[in-house]
């Protein structure tokens, strides 16, 4: 027993230290939130990354069944409900393509199949040609290099004479032991 009367002043003691530290975040919270809306003006957006440019010589992309069924049923729908927007069109155009059975669907999947070859055979093309460029730039960039390179050899090469006088100049004393051997 005490023990436990002998702690209890120290656990008090604690206690209210650890009250005057919540008092003191307390407060803290308190001017930082009076700051707040200051900080958050001053904050910048973070930067957006910028798209890569477009080769306008680049195949298009292939495309889907579904956007060969809406570009030949899109003029009908505009006709039909004129007093709609687009993207309503749109939605109703999507529907009718849901309940449209397989068979249905074929001969825009077979469009659709045939854009996907035409795609890939330009694609092949496309690679071939820009592998082309790639590799007369290297060829360009690595002349340039070599005639840099070869500019270089040419050129006597002078010791730099500031690199001596540093040495000599030494504050540790590494010139002294050198200099004995």
């Amino acid at each position: 027993m005490e023990s436990q009367q002998d702690n209890q002043p120290v656990y008090r003691k604690e206690l209210f230290i650890f009250k005057e530290f919540l008092d003191g975040m307390k407060d803290l919270c308190e001017k930082y939130q009076s700051i707040l809306p200051s900080v958050k003006s001053i904050r910048k957006r973070p930067k957006k990354y910028k798209k890569r440019p477009k080769d306008p010589y680049a195949p298009k992309m292939p495309q889907s069944p579904f956007i060969f069924y809406f570009k030949k049923m899109k003029q009908k729908f505009q006709n039909e409900h004129k007093e709609k927007k687009f993207s309503q069109i749109t939605s109703l155009i999507a529907k009718k393509w849901k309940e449209l059975s397989i068979e249905e669907q074929k001969p825009y999947v077979k469009l659709s199949e045939e854009d996907r070859k035409r795609y890939n055979e330009e694609q092949k093309q496309y690679s071939v040609i820009t592998q082309k460029q790639i590799s007369k730039y290297l060829q360009k960039k690595f002349k340039v290099n070599q005639i840099e390179s070869d500019s270089e050899i040419n050129d006597p090469i002078q010791p730099k004479q500031e690199e001596e006088e540093e040495e000599e100049e030494d504050s540790f004393g590494g010139n002294i032991i050198q200099n004995q051997f």
